[in-house]
């Protein structure tokens, strides 16, 4: 603090209003950087190394550039609204304040922006060790993570033991706040598993298979041994769904509040769950199917079947998008990767023939990578930051950066997550949170994989902190921007796309006022499908003029010989019908009357040239 004192040096003397000095205060100068200041006990102190400045940092919100008032450089924020016309001054400055707060609050958000895009580039966090002494990552157990981490996150990883009550299937909600968990033989939980807060719990007494959150918490999905059934927050049954008959896997569609399931059937079916209507049943003929999973950035559904084949499927077509051999046996786990820079491009599926094989989705049909897995595969999950889990017997193998590097050797474990004489029925990652949960046949685990979970995330997705209100506002919105299932397809950037074929490139061109003034003739021509009708129309003109010669003449038309192969063959005869115009409108009789006026005129023409008729020239060719 002396320091400080010393180096500012002393106060300026006050001047009277005449700007004379009313003190005779003879101003010294301070210490420089290489002086030092005595203190009472001898010691003495260094101004530069004492110093605060280089340790402390004025907030951007107080630079000059971006004072509100404008007073400081080129880059000061202003107000650049047109308020000259309000004449009340309170109002004035009012809106003027709005704008200078509005444009100081988007350059601090960009900033943010800035520095967290900086922050995550730069470093995707994770375990470090010292390769250079033979260190590697899969050797951490969980003992070390939780000794190395910090005390709320060593709170997050729990194990719940449920003897007896089989394998257990798990499910988070979209803001990973909330965990529903779903054993074999019917116990189902749902619970706040950050406050330690329980919802639900529910003994079916009947087989379970597959458990789902729908649009939040407060919802929840069951695929119970015939039907599906829809519970609330507190295990009340809502609705039964007898459409869905023994379904084997569930997935939830959160922008087009769709509640897709498969079963035994083979059937894929649809169900929107805001209004309750099945949308649609497609039938797979692939028979009862092994894994399902959805692409949360096109909302295609993938099944993986016995025979190996993997199914990309919408409710928009009755016929797969993709189908494609990957395995040489049932393909039991499909997984597509939700981070930022895949976009759900990269799909990771496993095979009972023990290979774990990575695809592209802009080139089915070859794989990036493959490798063996000694363990037998049983799931797969992708993570937020794009991490690979394998679930098998005895324990779950961790991978990363499988799209970087060498993709022709077999990529190096990043952590091995064991469980003795235990095998994992479900693998989860927790949205927005460094962990794995794993469900097996002695309830579920959950593990700390740092680097797992994604470090940002839109609260108007999904909020971490979301309050009641909050959340009663986000089920409004979300079903006002409920997205139809026909916007659903493979490729996503096909919306917004212009038609060529339709009149023009744009909207405007189309709509031009020189494109409307065009006559029917002229915008064909324009679309280049002139051609086509016009001749259709000629000939049906010169068909009926042939037809009235030959009524006329007496004389039969000719039949047609109808022959089972050649020109008179049934598939001629249905193309023959298929010409036939019997609906006639007003457009067409118009037409029609244009294109024999025009005729008749060619024909007066080429007979005046040809002297066939010899042109009035008098004073009666007005009237000719």
């Amino acid at each position: 603090m002396d320091a400080l004192i010393a180096s500012a040096g002393p106060l300026p003397p006050k001047k009277n209003y005449k700007g004379k000095s009313t003190s005779n205060y003879i101003k010294k100068s301070g210490p420089t950087s290489h002086q030092t200041i005595p203190r009472a006990d001898g010691s003495k102190i260094d101004p530069s190394l004492q110093s605060i400045l280089g340790s402390t940092r004025v907030p951007t919100s107080f630079h000059q550039s971006n004072l509100a008032s404008g007073s400081g450089s080129a880059g000061a924020i202003k107000s650049d609204v047109d308020i000259s016309r309000v004449k009340d001054k309170k109002l004035r400055s009012k809106l003027t304040r709005q704008d200078l707060t509005n444009k100081q609050a988007q350059v601090e958000r960009n900033e943010v922006n800035e520095w967290l895009h900086k922050a995550v580039s730069g470093s995707k966090g994770g375990i470090e060790v010292e390769e250079e002494e033979g260190e590697r990552t899969w050797r951490v157990k969980q003992k070390e993570i939780e000794e190395s981490v910090g005390q709320a996150s060593r709170k997050k990883k729990f194990d719940l033991k449920f003897e007896g009550m089989g394998s257990y299937k798990v499910d988070y909600t979209r803001n990973g706040r909330h965990l529903a968990i779903a054993s074999s033989s019917g116990h189902v939980a749902t619970f706040d598993w950050q406050a330690g807060k329980l919802h639900s719990e529910i003994q079916l007494k009947e087989s379970v298979r597959d458990i789902k959150f729908l649009h939040s918490e407060d919802f929840y999905a069951v695929a119970q041994k015939r039907y599906v059934f829809i519970y609330d927050q507190n295990g009340v049954e809502l609705h039964k769904l007898k459409q869905h008959i023994d379904p084997t896997y569930m997935e939830f569609l959160p922008y087009h509040y769709l509640l897709t399931t498969v079963g035994h059937a083979g059937y894929l079916k649809y169900h929107d769950t805001s209004t309750g209507v099945m949308l649609t049943q497609i039938p797979t003929h692939l028979g009862s199917p092994h894994s399902m999973a959805q692409n949360p950035h096109s909302a295609i559904i993938h099944l993986g079947h016995a025979n190996g084949t993997m199914t990309l499927w919408s409710p928009n077509m009755t016929t797969p998008h993709v189908k494609l051999l990957a395995h040489r046996g049932p393909v039991n786990g499909i997984a597509v990767d939700p981070s930022e820079g895949s976009a759900g491009r990269y799909v990771a599926t496993s095979g009972m023939d023990g290979m774990v094989k990575l695809w592209d989705g802009r080139m089915w049909g070859k794989e990036l990578r493959s490798w063996h897995v000694r363990n037998q595969i049983t799931n797969l999950a992708y993570s937020g930051m794009g991490m690979l889990s394998v679930g098998g017997k005895s324990g779950v193998t961790i991978y990363r950066d499988l799209q970087d590097g060498n993709t022709s050797h077999t990529p190096t474990p990043y952590l091995t997550l064991p469980l003795p004489s235990l095998t994992s029925s479900s693998v989860k990652f927790c949205p927005f949170e460094d962990l794995l949960c794993v469900g097996h046949e002695k309830g579920i685990s959950s593990l700390l994989v740092p680097g797992s979970g994604e470090p940002n995330f839109d609260s108007n997705e999904a909020d971490l902190f979301e309050t009641y209100s909050r959340k009663r506002e986000r089920d409004v919105r979300g079903l006002l921007d409920k997205i139809r299932p026909e916007l659903i397809t493979l490729d996503t950037d096909f919306l917004g796309k212009i038609n060529e074929s339709r009149g023009g490139e744009t909207f405007e061109e189309r709509n031009s006022r020189s494109y409307r003034q065009l006559g029917r003739l002229e915008r064909l021509r324009a679309n280049g499908q002139a051609d086509e009708p016009v001749q259709s129309l000629e000939s049906e003109g010169e068909e009926d003029d042939q037809g009235e010669e030959g009524r006329k003449n007496g004389s039969k038309e000719e039949k047609v010989k109808r022959k089972m192969k050649g020109k008179g063959g049934s598939t001629s005869r249905y193309l023959r019908k298929k010409q036939k115009k019997n609906i006639v409108d007003n457009s067409l009789l118009a037409m029609r009357a244009k294109v024999a006026a025009q005729r008749k005129a060619d024909d007066t023409k080429r007979k005046i040239a040809s002297g066939e008729i010899v042109k009035e020239t008098g004073a009666l060719a007005r009237f000719g």
